[in-house]
């Protein structure tokens, strides 16, 4: 036993040394992104016909009957539109997880009634050739009369595998319990995750409470059997959204009311609509905005065609945010923090502006889809997709704000980064795609509307990030839109993209895309500029088009005819990135409850928030999200960009508040990250007290083959830097 005892601690001994001379420099919060863009980032298209990703078809709704009806009539008047149902096409989503823990991303992508779900596994060969193979049927998953909306995936049970939660379109959704042998087992029945006959567009876990068990947080929209209340109806028709409570691992109970989750604030209500009021939503994200500890909620609300406050209507359509107490109790604190009222759908998050705190970028309407459509009133930038920066004192900047008159004059930033306008956009995610330490956005989508037609304003936005040199007024960033995914295939404009996720599915370092398409349009596109002329001066404005379905019929007001361009079902697209000279490192959170004495954090380690920097570059910061984008998942490791440096820093924040530091990560590794429940910024643990914690921890997280012993002795050593530093730092 002494000799073990010395070996191990030589062996720390070492390792001390090691992290102090392989991390280098301090970091100089204030320079440039260490990057190198020698060659630029290209993607490969693999979802190709034949294949098993090819074969993928988003089969439509039931309703999709009514619309395809009224597109045989040779006159159809506005009256008959108004029957019309909303996402007739179905809402698809994907998720991007390790469903059969062999250390490689698979794919769940939803599908429509009499069309099984599609469980795609990664069969990744040595060569880092991906090969997906679609399995849902054999695994359990595939639920085949079920007409899927989006999904969302966690551990619920803290079991080590990670679970699929399915919703329905007018439906009970369903929770997947993950068997551990590549299969599922539907345990929705006795579950009470159901959650009713609703709407259900998209989903995110976390655990608001702090018993270390993943709840579950639903958006909800309204009746899409009809187009009422995202026309004409604010309030009255829309379905509450909800949250349900981990009980034990198997079973959930509706907290939506007692945790304050309905309880939204709404400013000057119309006087037909008395409370509670809920908004049309389409997209939720459990996020640790604030950065103090407990998952936090936010939903984005859909303006619709309701006029906004400052043209004689009411503003409905805001990013909520309800903060959380620490023990699952929320307040709506929208109006608080400074939200804006748009069309908002899609939200993704980081650090955009290199000031530490965490941004979020949320789709919207676009600024394009309004010029055919004469008489309703709209100023540019009302529905601009954008970033929303949060200050230090926790309310956001917004760059357009769409409340004032003018926005894209007036606003704080008018010219939105440099990109003046921008087009429709559901699912979303921001990741750095070419490694150069800068976090980017990706979004997508279009809309297959009712009488209008179907945008194909979004080329595929992938929009890259200057840097911090390019910052506007020391506080707002710019951004250039990057064709790299437009150039990866045929056009993207032609597919209306709902659901995006982003992962390294070829395990190479850069981070891949996924996106999932409710329908395609077929027909010419008829540019904007050839209806209204106008000049933006974005880099949108040329190729922005729409696809007419109906067009008015001249001297019959409120009659149309069906042009003959329609809309048929939707496809799958999973783009690699190809690279560049960049280097990356991935990072992977893995809870300890169950495992350490003190461990309090779901073993996905979802609602930590990620911080990577590199030696002498500026810090990125990703939240770990089990559901975020529309109806969507990104996959729960991060991978972050170095630039040319070889080394770097991770810090995480747990959910509780715990703070832990590895130093001295290199380029290419692909860390997982365990919850040491031993804070390196707890100022009122001794060091006597925080050793003691982090080498009990430690001995754990060994014993239940979390760790090796060389992995062991690492982050004692980087545990012991964090916690001097720290002292030293006051």
């Amino acid at each position: 036993m002494k000799s073990t005892r010395r070996t191990r601690r030589s062996a720390v001994a070492v390792a001390v040394v090691s992290v102090l001379a392989v991390s280098g420099a301090a970091v100089a919060p204030t320079a440039a992104a260490a990057g190198s863009r020698e060659r630029g980032v290209t993607f490969r298209e693999i979802a190709l016909p034949g294949s098993s990703l090819g074969r993928y078809v988003r089969v439509s709704s039931p309703e999709q009957a009514i619309r395809d009806t009224n597109l045989q009539r040779s006159v159809v008047t506005l009256a008959e539109f108004a029957q019309e149902p909303i996402h007739s096409r179905g809402i698809a989503g994907v998720v991007l997880f390790d469903y059969d823990g062999d250390g490689d991303l698979d794919m769940y992508v939803t599908n429509g009634p009499g069309r099984a779900n599609s469980l795609y596994q990664n069969r990744l060969g040595r060569n880092r050739q991906v090969n997906f193979v679609d399995v849902a049927r054999s695994a359990g998953a595939a639920l085949t009369d079920v007409d899927s909306n989006g999904a969302c995936a966690g551990d619920i049970d803290n079991d080590g595998d990670t679970d699929l939660y399915v919703l329905g379109r007018h439906a009970p959704n369903h929770l997947l319990r993950n068997n551990g042998n590549g299969t599922f087992s539907d345990i929705t029945a006795g579950s009470g995750a159901g959650a009713g006959n609703l709407s259900h567009p998209s989903c995110t876990m976390a655990d608001f409470d702090g018993d270390g068990l993943l709840d579950i947080a639903i958006a909800n929209s309204f009746d899409m059997h009809k187009a009422q209340a995202i026309v004409a109806v604010p309030y009255a028709l829309n379905q509450p959204n909800q949250l349900l409570r981990n009980v034990n691992g198997r079973r959930f109970v509706d907290v939506s009311e007692r945790s304050g989750f309905t309880n939204t604030v709404v400013k000057d209500p119309p006087p037909e609509d008395g409370p509670p009021f809920s908004d049309p939503s389409w997209a939720i994200a459990a996020v640790d905005y604030d950065q103090d500890g407990d998952a936090d909620i936010m939903v984005g609300n859909d303006q619709g065609a309701i006029p906004m406050k400052k043209y004689g209507g009411i503003d409905r359509g805001y990013i909520r945010v309800y903060n959380n107490d620490g023990r699952g109790r929320f307040t709506d604190v929208t109006h608080d923090v400074g939200m804006e009222p748009g069309a908002w759908m899609g939200m993704s998050y980081g650090d955009f502006n290199f000031d530490g705190t965490l941004d979020v970028f949320g789709t919207n309407g676009g600024d394009y889809m309004m010029l055919p459509l004469a008489g309703v009133p709209h100023q540019l930038g009302d529905l601009s997709s954008r970033w929303l920066l949060q200050r230090r004192d926790g309310t956001f900047a917004d760059p357009r704000r769409s409340s004032i008159q003018e926005p894209s004059k007036n606003g704080a930033d008018p010219d939105l980064g440099g990109l003046r306008a921008t087009p429709w956009g559901w699912g979303t995610s921001a990741f750095d795609y070419d490694n150069d330490g800068a976090t980017d956005i990706l979004y997508q989508g279009g809309l297959d509307a009712v009488f209008f037609g179907a945008t194909a304003d979004n080329p595929a936005a992938l929009l890259r990030n200057k840097g911090p040199r390019a910052l506007r007024k020391g506080f707002y960033p710019s951004f250039e839109y990057d064709p790299a995914l437009t150039n990866a295939g045929p056009d993207e404009r032609s597919r209306l993209v709902v659901g995006v996720a982003v992962g390294d599915l070829n395990r190479d370092g850069f981070t891949d895309v996924v996106s999932v398409a409710q329908s395609r349009k077929v027909g010419e596109l008829t540019r904007y500029g050839d209806v209204k002329p106008f000049d933006y001066g974005s880099p949108f404005d040329q190729d922005a088009s729409y696809l007419q379905v109906y067009a008015p019929i001249p001297d019959q007001p409120g009659t149309f005819r069906p042009t003959g361009n329609h809309t048929e079902p939707g496809s799958l697209s999973v783009k690699l990135n190809s690279g560049n000279g960049n280097r990356s490192a991935t990072v992977r959170t893995r809870g300890s409850v169950g495992i350490t004495t003190r461990g309090s954090v779901n073993r996905d380690g979802v609602g930590a928030v990620v911080k990577f920097t590199p030696n002498r570059g500026l810090t990125a910061i990703r939240p770990v999200l089990a559901g975020s984008s529309m109806s969507s998942q990104d996959a729960l490791d991060g991978v972050f960009g170095m630039g040319r440096a070889r080394t770097g820093t991770v810090e995480v924040l747990w959910p509780g508040g715990v703070r832990n530091k590895l130093y001295g990560v290199r380029a290419g590794e692909q860390l997982t990250f365990p919850e040491i429940p031993c804070s390196f910024a707890d100022r009122s643990s001794s060091v006597q007290k925080y050793t003691g914690c982090v080498q009990r921890s430690l001995r754990e997280l060994v014993a239940a083959r979390q760790l090796s012993r060389s992995e062991q002795g690492r982050f004692f050593a980087s545990a012991m830097k964090a916690y001097h530093e720290a002292r030293r730092s006051r």
